[in-house]
């Protein structure tokens, strides 16, 4: 028989931490997608102007399947203390950084919550970082 360990506090803090943090981003992004998608956050099509999209439909579209599904997944993943989690975690957050960064590349227009969003995947890829590699099983 295989029993694991219960984590130690600082490992399950790290989740916690990791968790909240994925959440909040994730549940931004969505609210955010949906916001593109429907013209609610009031987004004009100005900001478009020398970029490659006409609508906010893509936009939108990506910014739910590049950010908001990945940090949803990597919380759901640390929840639940999936082996994948850390691996998750690190694809989250870097796709979190690269689409700020392509945000500013594309669109040239500075937002205030950018920096606010790059700091909190930064939290995010620290937190995963110093987390170390998981418990292994222990065995009888």
């Amino acid at each position: 028989m295989t029993t694991t360990s219960p984590a130690p506090p600082r490992r399950a803090a790290t989740r916690i931490v990791l968790v909240l943090l994925e959440g909040l981003l994730g549940i931004s992004a969505v609210y955010g997608a949906v916001g593109l998608l429907t013209g609610s956050i009031g987004m004009t099509d100005d900001w478009l102007t020398g970029t490659p999209f006409r609508s906010w439909l893509l936009p939108g579209i990506a910014l739910f399947l590049v950010v908001a599904v990945p940090m949803l997944t990597a919380a759901a993943l640390e929840v639940r203390g999936h082996g994948l989690a850390p691996a998750a975690t690190v694809l989250a957050g870097v796709l979190q950084v690269g689409w700020i960064a392509v945000q500013l590349l594309l669109m040239q227009r500075y937002f205030v919550l950018q920096p606010v969003v790059l700091v909190v995947a930064a939290l995010i890829l620290l937190v995963g970082g110093l987390r170390g590699s998981p418990p292994s099983a222990s065995r009888p």
